[in-house]
């Protein structure tokens, strides 16, 4: 009877101990493979240099989530905190509905639903003011900044452009970005460049403005010269 117990025993043992290794090994196994998705997703990603306001939408969905969308002809580029991810259209019977990866994104005038796997409906309402600034980001730019009277906005891109368009888009000026200058208290930034067409100063101080059109409060203040012209306006670091 002890030998029955005993052999019985050793064989509980070694069951667990299987038991175990197998757990350890499906665990280690199921996060080499969540690993390799997600590189394989973001390596994946196209470049979005080129696109324009009217191709991103911007959402919140209560005080919970944050996202943005880009639509494009056969597809929507969906940017969430936590992933980005490409869904097609589907048929729908009103609004735009599009799903992927077990995600759904379906829109229609100024709201949308978000569904992610295993996850429940989210109804998200547009931000259309963030939109111009979400497309910004995605291009690339690292400081965006913005006027009125004339509308002006200026865009700079680190390693690559500073880029200026004023008078409500009539005029134009894109030049390789400037080293910075810097003050020694470090508050404000300053680039200066001259190009065959104007010359151009943009200072960025460290201190809250708000836009004056639309009463939204940004954290740097601008100033901004252009062919002899000074302007004063709001923007904010995006990268």
């Amino acid at each position: 009877m002890k030998t029955f117990y005993k052999s019985n025993y050793i064989y509980l043992v070694v069951l667990i101990s299987l038991s175990i290794a197998v757990v350890g090994c499906e665990q280690r196994t199921q996060q080499k493979t969540q690993e390799k998705s997600s590189t394989k997703e973001f390596a994946g990603l196209p470049g979005f240099e080129s696109i324009e306001t009217e191709q991103v939408f911007t959402y919140n969905c209560g005080d919970t989530l944050h996202f943005t969308a880009h639509v494009t002809k056969d597809s929507t580029w969906l940017f969430l905190p936590d992933t980005t991810l490409k869904v097609l259209p589907v048929k729908a019977g009103s609004g735009a509905r599009y799903e992927g990866d077990s995600f759904l994104y379906w829109s229609k005038g100024s709201e949308a639903i978000l569904q992610k796997p295993q996850g429940s409906f989210m109804t998200c309402q547009s931000v259309p003011r963030e939109r111009s600034w979400a497309a910004a980001k995605l291009r690339g730019v690292d400081f965006r900044a913005l006027g009125q009277e004339p509308g002006w906005f200026v865009e700079i891109q680190k390693e690559s452009q500073l880029k200026y368009v004023g008078n409500y888009g009539r005029d134009t000026l894109i030049v390789d970005v400037p080293s910075p200058e810097m003050d020694p208290q470090g508050e404000r930034t300053v680039y200066r460049t001259k190009s065959a067409q104007q010359s151009l100063e943009l200072v960025i101080a460290d201190t809250p403005c708000t836009d004056s059109m639309s009463g939204f409060d940004f954290p740097q203040t601008v100033t901004l010269t252009v062919g002899g012209e000074t302007y004063r306006g709001c923007g904010r670091y995006l990268q």
